[in-house]
Parts: C-alpha cells; sequence; structure tokens
C-alpha cells in the first residue's frame, strides 16, 4: 500500500511537470524507480545537487521528488530534512504533494495526531483533487485513525471511499475494515453496532461482534455466521466474506476428535505441566467439547515412543511436549505422524511442516519492547539488566531488534543480587561524575557552595529488566538520582497477580507488556480456572492460560497456516503464524499507576 501511494503521488508529480513546466529549457526531471528496489542514495543526492542550478520552482519539485525517494526508502529523517528545504509550495500541486508526503512520513513514525493534522491542512482542502487524490488521501487517514488506534473511525473512513476502488483494491480494503474491527473488544463492537448511524457500518460492526464473541467454538462460530448472512445478504462481506471466515466450514468439518497431551507431570517441570493440563481441561470443559483427551508423562519415557503410543490410540494430534530439548528432537525427525502443537521452541530455529512452537518466549517480550519504544520515538536508551544467563540472554534480544530498528544503546548496567543500588544507578546516570566536578570545583576556589548534582542529559528511556523485587529497588534509585523524568519500560516478570498495592507502589510510572490473562478479566474461562485452582494466580499463571490457548489453537492450525492475515485473540496475546509455523504473539501494555496495574486503553472515536 505504501508503494502505491508513493507511485501515485510521483505519477502526479510527473503530470505536472509535464504540462504545466513555464521554462523550455530546463534539465529534465530524473525517470521515477519501476523497479522495488530502493532508490540509490547518490541519485537522491544527485537531484538535490541539481537543485543549485535551475529555478526556484523547479527546485522545490526536485525537492519533493527527493523527499519522495526518500520516504521510499524509509528514510524519513532524511526525506524531512529535504522538506525543511522546500521554501515555496503556494502551487497547489506542490502544496498537495507536500502535505501528503508529511502525512505519509508521520504515520511510519506512529504520530498519528501529526498525520490527521496534516491532512487537515486548509491548503489539501482547496486543491482540486482528482478521484485517485481522494482514495489516497482517504487510505492515509485510515492508515492515521489505525495508527492511533482509532479502529472505527478508520473502519469507517474506508467504508467512505469503497465504491472508489476497484474490485481488486475493494476486495483488500475491506480485509482492511475487518482487520481494524478485530482489534476492539466482542463487547465494544456490540455495542457500537447499536449506535452506528449507516447500516452498513452497522453490518460490518455486527459480524466482528460475531467473529470475537465466538471465536473459541468453530462450529457455534460458522453457526452464527450463516445467520449473519441471512440478515445482511446484501451487506458487502457477504458477498466476499473476510478470508478468515471464507474457510471456517473447512475448519469445523476438519476439527480432530481425539488429542494427545504430552506433558511433564512430575520432576522440575511437573507443576507446570501440571498447570498447563489443567488449562487445557477447563478449555474443554468449559466449551462442552466431546473431543477424546489422552494424557501422556513425557517425564516416564521417550518422547518418540509417547508420539507412537499416542497416535496408535488414534490421537489426530499432539499438544506438547513442553522441554525445549524434546521439542528439538521432534524437529530434527523426518516426518511426523500427526500434527504437532509444541509449547516451546525448538533449538537454533529448526522448522518441520507438521510442527508448531507456541510458547511463552521471553524473547516475544524483549521484541515488542523495542518495537513500541521506537514507535513511539525513542531512540536512546540506556539498559539495566541482571548479571545472569537469563538476564545476558534476554537483554541481547532487546538489543539485536533495538539496533536493527535503528536505535542506540547509550549505556549499560548490569546488576547480581544486592539490596542497595545506588553505586550502580549513579554510575549509569553520570551523577557520580557531577558530584566530582563539584568537589574538584570547591578544592580550587576553596569556597562553599549549594550543589545540585545532574544526570546525564542523553536519555529517552530506561530498559529495565528483572522481577518485582529487583525493581522495587532499582526504580526508586532513578527516581532518587534525577531520573524521575525518564520513562522505564519493562516485560511482564516485573508483575505477579499476587503483588499487593503496598509492594507495587515503588514500581510507579513502569511501563510493560504482559498477556491479556494477567491484565484483564474478559476471558469467560479465566474465573473458572482460578475459582478451581489457587495457584492460578501465582507465577504459574501464565501457564493456566497457555494450556486455554492451546486449546482454542488445535483446530485452527491449518487455517493459520492457509489464511496469512488470520489472529487467534487469546488468553497469552493475540496470535498468529509466522512462515516457519511459529506462533507470535502480540501483547498488551500496562502501567503501574499509584500502585495499581492500569491496562493501556484503546482510543476510541465516538460513532
Amino acid at each position: 500500500m505504501l508503494q502505491t501511494a508513493l507511485l501515485t503521488v510521483t505519477f502526479i508529480f510527473l503530470l505536472i511537470i509535464a504540462g504545466c513546466e513555464s521554462t523550455p529549457r530546463q534539465q529534465p526531471v530524473v525517470a521515477e524507480q519501476t523497479s522495488e528496489e530502493p532508490a540509490p542514495v547518490d541519485e537522491i543526492q544527485s537531484i538535490l545537487s541539481s537543485t543549485d542550478k535551475t529555478t526556484s520552482a523547479r527546485a522545490n519539485n526536485l525537492r519533493l521528488r527527493a523527499a519522495e525517494m526518500a520516504t521510499a526508502n524509509r528514510d524519513l529523517q532524511e526525506a524531512l530534512t529535504i522538506l525543511s528545504s522546500v521554501d515555496d509550495i503556494s502551487d497547489r500541486s506542490n502544496a498537495r504533494r507536500y502535505i501528503l508526503l508529511q502525512t505519509e512520513i508521520a504515520i511510519q513514525q506512529n504520530d498519528s495526531q501529526r498525520a490527521l493534522m496534516w491532512l487537515a491542512d486548509n491548503r489539501l482542502s482547496a486543491t482540486r483533487l482528482t478521484q485517485q487524490d481522494q482514495i489516497e488521501v482517504g487510505q492515509l487517514r485510515a492508515r492515521a485513525y489505525f495508527a492511533g488506534r482509532n479502529y472505527i473511525a478508520s473502519a469507517r473512513e474506508r467504508i467512505f471511499f469503497d465504491s472508489l476502488l476497484t474490485p481488486s483494491e475493494r476486495e483488500d480494503n475491506r480485509q482492511e475494515i475487518f482487520r481494524a474491527l478485530l482489534e476492539l473488544p466482542a463487547r465494544s463492537l456490540a455495542s457500537q453496532a447499536k449506535k452506528a448511524i449507516t447500516s452498513e457500518l452497522r453490518g460490518w460492526l455486527s459480524l466482528a461482534a460475531m467473529t470475537k464473541q465466538h471465536q473459541n467454538d468453530p462450529l457455534k462460530q460458522l453457526r452464527e455466521l450463516d445467520r449473519w448472512k441471512k440478515v445482511w445478504s446484501s451487506h458487502p462481506a457477504a458477498v466476499n466474506l473476510p478470508n478468515s471466515l471464507q474457510t471456517l466450514s473447512k475448519v469445523v468439518a476438519n476439527q480432530p476428535k481425539t488429542i494427545a497431551l504430552l506433558l511433564p507431570l512430575h520432576g522440575n517441570l511437573g507443576t507446570i505441566g501440571r498447570s498447563i493440563r489443567d488449562g487445557i481441561l477447563a478449555a474443554r470443559f468449559k466449551l462442552e467439547s466431546d473431543v477424546n483427551i489422552y494424557i501422556y508423562d513425557t517425564s516416564t519415557d521417550h518422547i518418540q515412543t509417547l508420539v507412537n503410543r499416542a497416535v496408535g490410540a488414534g490421537a489426530e494430534i499432539i499438544i506438547g511436549p513442553l522441554e525445549r530439548s524434546l521439542v528439538t528432537e521432534l524437529a530434527q525427525m523426518d516426518q511426523l505422524p500427526v500434527p504437532v502443537l509444541a509449547l516451546n521452541r525448538a533449538e537454533k530455529g529448526i522448522t518441520q511442516p507438521d510442527l508448531y512452537q507456541f510458547g511463552l518466549a521471553p524473547e516475544d517480550e524483549m521484541v515488542q519492547v523495542a518495537d513500541q519504544v521506537f514507535k513511539e520515538g525513542k531512540r536512546d536508551a540506556i539498559a539495566i539488566y541482571p548479571d545472569t544467563d537469563w538476564g545476558v540472554r534476554n537483554y541481547s534480544a532487546f538489543r539485536n531488534r533495538w539496533v536493527s530498528l535503528g536505535g542506540n544503546i547509550i549505556d549499560t548496567a548490569e546488576y547480581t543480587q544486592q539490596r542497595d543500588y545506588s553505586d550502580l544507578i549513579k554510575s549509569l546516570l553520570d551523577v557520580d561524575q557531577s558530584e566530582q566536578r563539584a568537589a574538584d570545583l570547591r578544592r580550587i576556589t576553596g569556597q562553599k557552595f549549594e550543589f545540585t548534582p545532574r544526570r546525564r542529559q542523553d536519555i529517552d528511556f530506561v530498559f529495565l529488566l528483572g522481577n518485582q523485587s529487583q525493581a522495587r529497588g532499582i526504580n526508586p534509585t532513578l527516581a532518587f538520582f534525577y531520573a524521575e523524568d525518564i520513562p522505564v519500560y519493562s516485560t511482564s516478570h516485573i508483575y505477579e497477580f499476587n503483588d499487593s498495592r503496598i509492594e507495587s507502589i515503588d514500581l510507579n510510572g513502569i511501563r510493560f507488556c504482559d498477556i491479556p490473562w494477567k491484565l484483564t478479566d474478559t476471558d469467560i474461562i479465566q474465573t473458572d480456572v482460578q475459582s478451581a485452582w489457587s495457584n492460578s494466580k501465582t507465577q504459574l499463571a501464565p501457564f493456566y492460560a497457555l494450556g486455554v490457548d492451546a486449546f482454542r489453537l488445535y483446530p485452527r492450525l491449518q487455517q493459520l497456516k492457509e489464511v496469512s492475515d488470520t489472529r487467534i485473540f487469546g488468553a497469552t496475546g493475540v496470535l498468529r503464524l509466522n512462515p516457519d509455523n511459529v506462533l507470535v504473539r502480540k501483547l498488551m501494555w500496562a502501567q503501574f499507576t499509584d500502585g495499581q496495574v492500569v491496562s493501556r486503553p484503546l482510543v476510541m472515536e465516538s460513532l
């Protein structure tokens, strides 16, 4: 979509040059890139160099062209620098190009407010827009709303210009409408459907509400979809269903009737294995499923022996194992007799066509923190992490992702099991150097004077790795040494269900990602699990959620593989399958406020 938008802007620009240029002997504009390869940097610089040898009007055209190419390369800072040198956009066509470029850059920087501000610019509304221009502006506005989590506004914008699109474009646009609405909870969708002004939006909202409400029961979802199609037979979505719903009848027809659980029920991982088992069984009974479940203990026999035993008993799919070494062993087999939904990931990225890898890999959280902070426009980080194998491994995952995005690691600090973090934080923030400079000045001048130490000023945020006990010691120390205004980001490891408000007060301000199971109470199985097993509110909570999601996932594995935009809104996050058959999780965000955890609400625009 981005490349289409940029090509459209450039095409308009070429038409303007061809039809409106007033100086016939000016140098010709460099031809537009026709391949998908990024424009060479030296070509952009060549265009910019030529601006010194031509008229002011033509120079501005060339600068806009260079900015378009830089934006296509995703070199957004370069594009903004070039745009700052455009000194005259009084021409309506140039004004349009300038505004749309600024909008595109703002969206890519995840600054939806700035993008919408540019789209509201009077110079754009004063321009006579072609039909293609109207589509482009509509697409940009829809993307800006989506980036700002105004999902209904994004869908509504796409509905506005849907009739202007070609049939193939219309199909893609309607997939985006459905994708946006699925970001909202089922209850919100149902409520908003009753308030919707237009019938087309109401139909989309009710379809999305039905999809979310029954996503864990494919058979019931299929029945409700048939009812929806009867009520909304003339709705655009009924004519061409969203991709994930087109395969629903196939999901129901091919749903396995017998599954086998391969989990450790004794030994070091026994407690975790039993928690996962109980989550799976709770999901089965809540849905009143008639599926047969056989349970095998991986701590008692060889994994391949257990697989053969399960298949011999009639298992059509296997859930487990949990142990990474056993997952790796299965991944290295030439062929698996039935599909396997493993609850961990194989070592060294080993894959297998019938092996689906699902688990609570902490590396997912490191990547998500890096992505989120980068989208917020922060670039310079300091990192604090424990001097353990776990700490080093997970910091490395964060660093690798952060650097690949273009972020900077200004400094790092490793800590052990100390209770006092003062020296570590003072050194990290350069407060000790500030104090030393004051001491040196007193010695040189021989005078006593009031002095307030200062911290370093080159930090956008702190990435803090650790558990809740460690974070309770580090977070107040950061504030004490003058870093109270620097945002602190962390992961789910700093939050547990059973933390009291008094225990959490020292975590105030920390932003972290976590699974929905711990941050919301909307899951229909959560109350039953917590009532039945007291330890489901302890550190074992994520493993109960993992079991619940494993049961919800197994009927839809083939759907997830065949329809790439299919997502499952689960207890452990929004789940999708990547090309390596690894289930990737998108977590929720929350923040400690007055000793309590407050999930970050979705921004919605009223209808």
